[in-house]
């Protein structure tokens, strides 16, 4: 069934509101927080959350709008351009820095004599960092800058109706499906699982309440973003894997793989929610900051 175009704007509107000024409160706390900006688990979270913001702040706007007055917001063609790398190049970037920050949860928890040296620490969290960071941006930069596709534009369609270039290439397409899109995301949700299995299995083991409160923050943390990944968009990553493999689909399969498709935006708006979920000592700081005259009285001490 279509989601008519005015009640795909409400179901964006009431969860973008809050989580843009969300997203901007974590950042500004992990940033200046010395002991937050330090934590190797952090690194990557930051990352997600300023992707997240420069997606919201571009990509999710544009589409409000579009739902809104049924055509682009600017209607030339480096403009389509871009809103076509921005919803896609951004997601996917994401979609790897949440992959590789479900293994590095096995690395941080159960190995973390791994990155106490400089060496270790460039090895298992730097560069595997950078390269999910850099990856995805220069293969769409590519795809959409550089690979030539003669693709009309339509401006009274969603991104101008520019479908994707790499699909005009067998082995691009093979690769940017594989890769991009399949990979990374059974990784979150298989890596997230092992996760679970693992430190309920260390907790029963060892009896260490000191030991997992050490780490329970940072597992939460992953586990809670996986979650949306596993609600909103594994489901249709397994139709598009059948498909992928050749498998015969009905029309009621790929109508619902394109209705999950349309929650692309609900994950990224719905991170900083997940992110803030783990850290109640920021959350205890971000009500009293929406809510200050709940502010916890102090009360003077005065001497005899």
């Amino acid at each position: 069934m279509t989601i008519p175009f005015s009640v795909r704007f409400y179901l964006y509107f009431p969860l973008l509101i809050p989580s843009i000024p969300c997203s901007i409160f974590l950042l500004y706390h992990f940033l200046t927080n010395r002991t937050l900006r330090r934590a190797l688990n952090n690194h990557v979270i930051i990352i997600i959350l300023f992707l997240g913001l420069l997606y919201e702040l571009t990509d999710v706007i544009w589409l409000m709008h579009y739902y809104r007055v049924r055509t682009t917001l600017f209607q030339t063609s480096a403009f389509c351009l871009l809103w076509v790398f921005i919803d896609v190049g951004i997601f996917v970037t994401i979609t790897n820095l949440v992959a590789w920050a479900s293994i590095q949860r096995h690395i941080l928890i159960f190995h973390d004599t791994w990155v106490t040296t400089k060496r270790g620490r460039l090895v298992f969290h730097y560069i595997p960092s950078f390269i999910c960071f850099l990856y995805p941006i220069m293969f769409y930069a590519y795809v959409f800058f550089i690979f030539n596709c003669d693709q009309p534009l339509n401006y009274n369609i969603i991104r101008c109706g520019y479908s994707f270039c790499a699909t005009y290439d067998p082995i691009i397409g093979k690769l940017d499906g594989i890769v991009n899109n399949i990979l990374p995301t059974f990784i979150v949700v298989i890596f997230s699982f092992l996760l679970f299995v693992r430190i309920l299995l260390q907790k029963r083991r060892l009896r260490q309440r000191i030991h997992w409160r050490n780490y329970r923050k940072m597992a939460v943390q992953i586990l809670s973003i996986s979650g949306i990944y596993l609600l909103f968009y594994f489901p249709s990553m397994i139709i598009f894997t059948l498909f992928t493999c050749n498998v015969s689909l009905s029309d009621d399969i790929f109508d619902y793989y394109g209705s999950n498709i349309f929650f692309i935006p609900h994950i990224i708006m719905m991170i900083p929610f997940a992110t803030i979920f783990s850290l109640p000592e920021l959350r205890k700081k971000l009500h009293v900051a929406v809510y200050p005259w709940k502010r916890p009285a102090v009360h003077n001490h005065v001497r005899h």
